[in-house]
């Protein structure tokens, strides 16, 4: 690599950072004011779960088209559809909120789902590529930033309710960030990353449709469940604080804040740990230190010791998409392998929130994390899939 290429792939990368970052912290200064929003709704716990729902079938439909639309167009194409998307998302769903519409607030999640889906495997793909050059593992600290991203938007959001900013101006002044944040910084990435992997000798049939082979399916069952336990510290940690612990909105911010730091700290230094151990031992050592934060906020006689299990939890999951995501890199062509990875992983938030919602709303959210518990046992033990693929 020469000097030039090597500038342009530093540029490259610390841009990636900036992506995550950002996609982190316009997702999570929403989520952190979802106590708010349900109250704004006048919704239940169960049909807050259909709301949430409506996000993901909006991810779906973007990444069952996202492989084709990448091989084509390529990633920096999918990350400024997703962005656009996003930008425009976001205003709807602030709006409806304040107007207490229901039905606006679904579009907007669906239009939020959609970008959500075709920016991660734009950024994913991208991160994938980045990490392959460099040759170690880069795509848990992609995700860190993310992951700092979601912990400096659940601030956001929590200070915007702390001092009555209505979700509308929080919402629009955060798609003013990120549509200037992608106009100063989008030439900098390559045309051509998903486009160039997708070109290569193989058969047509190859190339447009991505073969679902045993170990996709077992990646995409890992990433599943990790999925779904991410998922859940997301969308139903604060809730759980209110209602269960009966304490107050500001405080159920703080205990998401400390989930989030978890998954922070736990992405940004994590890499080390995989690169010694490999990705089977790190998913399923992570995996069990999530299960035990699940259990001690479960079982937490106070809120300190919930901010405890909060952040064992956030560091149990950090580690799961990003590497289950790299393992089905693997190989050449890999933009479709990730966008079938992915799915599974969306499938999580499209099932997720009405059925762990209507647990919840049957059992209480804290027993429904219960069900949490045993998501993390389960990509435990398809962890094994992740296995780097001999060559």
């Amino acid at each position: 690599m020469t000097g030039t290429d090597a500038t342009a792939e530093a540029r490259r990368t610390r841009v990636l950072f900036v992506y995550f970052f950002i996609f982190g912290l316009c997702g999570s200064s929403w989520l952190v004011r979802l106590p708010e929003v349900r109250s704004l709704l006048n919704l239940s716990t169960a049909s807050l779960g259909l709301v949430l729902m409506a996000g993901a079938v909006g991810a779906l439909i973007s990444l069952l088209n996202s492989g084709w639309f990448i091989a084509r167009f390529g990633a920096r194409a999918a990350i400024v559809g997703g962005f656009a998307v996003l930008t425009v998302a976001m205003v709807v769903t602030g709006a409806g909120a304040v107007i207490s519409s229901v039905p606006t607030v679904v579009v907007g999640s669906v239009l939020t789902g959609f970008a959500f889906g075709l920016g991660d495997v734009g950024i994913n793909v991208e991160g994938a590529d980045v990490e392959k050059r460099a040759g170690r593992t880069l795509l848990p600290q992609f995700h860190g930033a993310y992951s700092l991203g979601t912990f400096s938007g659940a601030g956001v959001g929590t200070l915007c309710g702390a001092v009555a900013i209505d979700l509308l101006w929080q919402q629009t002044v955060l798609a003013v960030v990120l549509l200037v944040t992608t106009a100063l910084t989008l030439r900098l990435l390559p045309s051509d990353t998903g486009i160039h992997r997708a070109t290569t000798n193989e058969p047509q049939t190859q190339r447009t449709k991505t073969r679902l082979t045993t170990r996709l399916v077992f990646l995409g069952v890992g990433i599943l469940g990790i999925t779904l336990a991410e998922g859940a510290a997301n969308d139903w940690i604060t809730i759980a604080v209110v209602d269960d612990f009966k304490l107050s909105a500001t405080l159920a911010g703080i205990t998401f804040a400390f989930a989030m730091t978890g998954m922070v700290i736990m992405r940004f230094f994590g890499g080390r740990a995989v690169d010694r151990w490999g990705r089977v031992i790190a998913l399923r050592a992570s995996a069990a230190v999530g299960l035990i934060g699940v259990l001690t906020l479960i079982f937490a006689p106070s809120i300190y010791v919930a901010w405890v299990g909060a952040a064992m939890w956030g560091a149990g999951v950090a580690l799961g998409f990003p590497l289950f995501i790299s393992a089905a890199a693997d190989g050449e062509n890999s933009s479709g392998r990730v966008a079938v990875v992915s799915t599974f992983g969306y499938v999580a938030f499209l099932v997720g929130p009405p059925v762990l919602g209507f647990l919840g709303q049957s059992w209480g959210v804290l027993n429904m994390f219960f069900v949490v518990a045993g998501l993390l046992v389960v990509s435990a033990i398809f962890a094994g899939a992740a296995k780097p693929l001999k060559t």
